[in-house]
């Protein structure tokens, strides 16, 4: 055997075939590349078709799987309410035992959601979560009973904690006559889930829309669907209502939109079974196009690379083959260990590496930083995944600088969630040059046109902390960070073990919070406001308290702040506000009593709502009460967010006659100038500068002045003022002596009960 090798080699075959062996290689190579060019000619020329066509059978898709659930959706409504339609119960005059069997048929599934009610032919509504209303005028209502027993699907006036609501209702007959209506209350919200799930990066966006035209579940990009028919030219106006007609006579259907201002779009739309309600998509061909351009490019650079790649694939066999081939990988370790998107650390090797500097500098002290991007899934849904990761690749970059500066480790965990960890002398210091130096207000500081909105949790380790793992310590930035999570005028909190306990205890709170508005474990206490002029009541504010028959009783202290962060802080106000106006109606009405204006709160968030001041009203209007005996507390802190929006809420209030005052005033950042243009009546002065105050002896003059200062300011401005916290009587004769009008504490009452309180107006009027 050996012998033919060696004569093998020895030949002149084997000698050819040395020299072919390159010429093999490129000619391969050169086939190669030509079915290359040939394919990519092919893709590029018809790039556009290919993706139109691609997207219009994806938005088909999307539209029959969407349109398939909310068919499913309604139908177990229909279904119920068809069950609830023939229970005797609802056709008894005992409405007790009829709620009650209402109760116990609504599926478990579905209290989520929706909230069940019957209506008597009257129009009067009791919910099975205690709410009483009269549905009279409402157009589900009347539908209903002319119906004949058919569904009615509609949208409903009816709007409690800012948020829309909608009806799904069936007349309940007995004798051939109907006794009322059954229906189901639900939210916008309940929608938005599925249709949500319609919307791909920034081209294809879902909606809901009834036939009217009216959005249940907004369009949330810019569309000629979306501007409003006042709005539009003749043209675009024309093509908006040929569209919407094709949506009403059609089941199904799709739609190209040549508008004459905005991009040519694409709209998919299919009925909703039982309803007139259509679920539908846009894709605006500007996008789709872009798409298009892109993937000509990509189709170009593949085409480019594929073709290097090919040379270059046959220059290596060929040198493999004359054995000068090497070869530089990095190993499947290091690849792991290096995030794709930014070049930091993974999550995993940035632990390994952090608990190797703990072990081996056992004197030295660290910070641990956890940080993430404020608002980043909103940039995400609205501005797509470039520019969110725009974000993250520009906030990587000042975090990669700050490790260089500091000599530490930086990583990136997963989504918008990043990590640094760098030697410091003591906690006291970091926390100093951390505050000065690396913030900025509620942004990282880095260069102009790089700041990145952000939040972050501190934990401190080394020499002088308690030992912890790596994972455990990244863990209580996370505890940290969630303190700050919803306060936009904080970015960062340093770790202490209250706050897990704190945590703990709110999610506690959160599982108790509908028990307590089912079973009215909310009242409403007055704190008289005092004239210091003659000691006589001029008014109270009302405060909201809650007496759990499970926790005792929860500070406001303790659930305010979780009611702002989770959104129950409307509904809660609205809570409010109504106990107030029946409080009040009774009291002028009923026992012809003598009573003073009453102060309600109004909670930084409903600014967001732009329905808020109409809604207030709309309740206020139910009573029979003057607008004059109500005022409203607006906090100065809204005015530095959102200035602008409490003013012109300011201004509405005040033009319906109703008073207003700024509470807690001193405890923001507004300017006097801006406060001069709000119509307030009152200045409410933060209960903040009563601890300093006990007697002019005792106080500094820096203390005493501010307060004098600012009720001349109020004095000038036309406005009175009133001090809250006001305990003692030094306290009393101070104010008094700068001709401060009001005052509210404890020196003169404590908050009272509904009795208390007008036994104490009795006494002090």
């Amino acid at each position: 055997m050996k012998m033919w090798q060696g004569a093998f080699k020895s030949s002149r075959l084997f000698r050819r075939y040395k020299e072919w062996t390159a010429t093999i290689c490129f000619s391969l190579a050169a086939l190669v590349v030509a079915l290359i060019c040939a394919m990519g000619f092919l893709a590029y020329s018809g790039a556009l078709n290919f993706i139109r066509n691609l997207y219009s059978e994806v938005g088909h898709d999307l539209v029959e799987r969407h349109v398939e659930y909310l068919d499913g959706f309604f139908s177990e409504y229909f279904d119920d309410l068809r069950k609830f339609s023939e229970m005797a119960e609802l056709k008894d005059e005992d409405s007790r035992f009829a709620m009650e069997a209402l109760a116990r048929s609504v599926p478990e599934k579905r209290r989520a959601l929706a909230v069940a009610a019957f209506a008597s032919i009257d129009g009067n509504a009791r919910y099975v979560d205690g709410r009483e209303l009269d549905v009279s005028q409402e157009k589900f209502f009347a539908k209903a009973i002319e119906s004949d027993g058919e569904f009615v699907v509609e949208l409903y006036d009816a709007d409690f904690g800012g948020v829309g609501e909608f009806v799904i209702a069936k007349g309940v007959f007995a004798d051939g006559e109907c006794v009322g209506v059954v229906f189901y209350s639900m939210r916008f919200s309940s929608l938005e889930s599925p249709v949500s799930g319609m919307s791909i990066g920034d081209v294809f966006s879902g909606f809901v829309i009834a036939s009217s035209g009216e959005f249940i579940v907004p369009l949330k990009t810019e569309s000629i669907l979306n501007i409003g028919e006042d709005s539009l030219g003749q043209g675009d106006f024309e093509i908006l209502r040929n569209l919407l007609s094709k949506m009403e006579d059609n089941a199904r259907g799709s739609s190209i939109l040549r508008s004459r201002v905005f991009p040519d779009e694409f709209v998919e739309w299919a009925k909703i079974d039982g309803t007139d309600w259509i679920i539908a998509l846009s894709a605006p061909f500007s996008k789709i196009d872009l798409e298009a351009r892109d993937f000509k490019v990509r189709v170009t650079v593949i085409c480019g690379v594929l073709i290097v790649a090919v040379l270059v694939a046959s220059v290596l066999i060929f040198l493999s083959i004359l054995r000068k081939h090497f070869s530089h990988r990095l190993t499947l370790q290091q690849v792991q260990d290096i995030d794709e998107l930014t070049g930091l650390w993974t999550e995993a090797f940035f632990e390994e590496q952090a608990e190797k500097l703990l072990n081996k500098n056992p004197e030295s002290n660290y910070l641990i930083l956890g940080l993430d991007i404020r608002g980043f899934r909103i940039v995400q849904q609205t501005e797509g995944i470039p520019a969110a990761n725009e974000q993250l690749i520009r906030l990587s970059r000042r975090l990669s600088e700050i490790a260089r500066e500091k000599k530490g480790i930086v990583a990136r965990g997963h989504i918008d969630h990043f990590y640094l960890m760098y030697p410091i002398s003591d906690s006291e210091s970091a926390i100093r040059e951390f505050d000065s130096l690396l913030y900025n207000g509620n942004f990282l500081a880095g260069r102009v046109g790089e700041l990145v909105p952000t939040k972050a949790g501190i934990v401190f380790a080394g020499k002088d902390y308690e030992h912890d793992t790596i994972q455990n310590l990244i863990g209580k930035t996370s505890y940290a960070k969630h303190m700050v999570q919803d306060n936009l005028l904080k970015n960062y909190s340093v770790y202490d073990s209250s706050m897990e306990t704190r945590i703990l205890y709110e999610k506690r709170l959160e599982r108790y919070i509908p028990i307590a508005f089912a079973h009215n474990e909310f009242y409403v206490v007055y704190q008289p406001k005092i004239n210091l002029s003659d000691g006589k009541i001029i008014g109270a504010e009302a405060l909201v308290r809650w007496k759990s028959a499970e926790l005792g009783n929860v500070t406001p202290d303790n659930f305010i702040p979780l009611f702002e962060r989770n959104g129950y802080i409307n509904r809660l106000d609205f809570y409010v506000y109504q106990k107030v106006f029946e409080f009040m109606e009774t009291q002028i009405t009923e026992r012809k009593k003598e009573l003073v204006p009453i102060s309600v709160n109004m909670s930084r968030f409903h600014l967001n709502d732009e329905r808020f001041v109409s809604k207030f009203s709309n309740l206020f209007r139910e009573y029979n009460i003057p607008s004059q005996m109500i005022e409203v507390e607006i906090l100065e802190r809204s005015l530095g967010v959102a200035d602008d929006r409490a003013r012109e809420v300011a201004e509405q209030l005040h033009e319906m006659g109703f008073r207003v005052a700024i509470d807690d005033f001193g405890t923001g950042e507004s300017s006097l100038s801006l406060i001069s243009k709000v119509p307030a009546d009152i200045l409410k002065l933060d209960r903040k500068f009563m601890l300093g105050v006990q007697d002019a002896s005792s106080s500094s003059d820096d203390e005493l002045k501010v307060v004098r200062q600012i009720v001349e300011m109020a004095r000038q401005l036309g406005k009175e003022t009133i001090c809250e916290g006001v305990e003692t009587e030094q306290q009393v004769n101070f104010l008094r002596s700068i001709n401060c009008n009001y005052v509210q504490g404890f020196f003169y009452s404590k908050p009272l009960s509904e009795k208390e309180f007008v036994e104490y107006l009795e006494q002090h009027l």
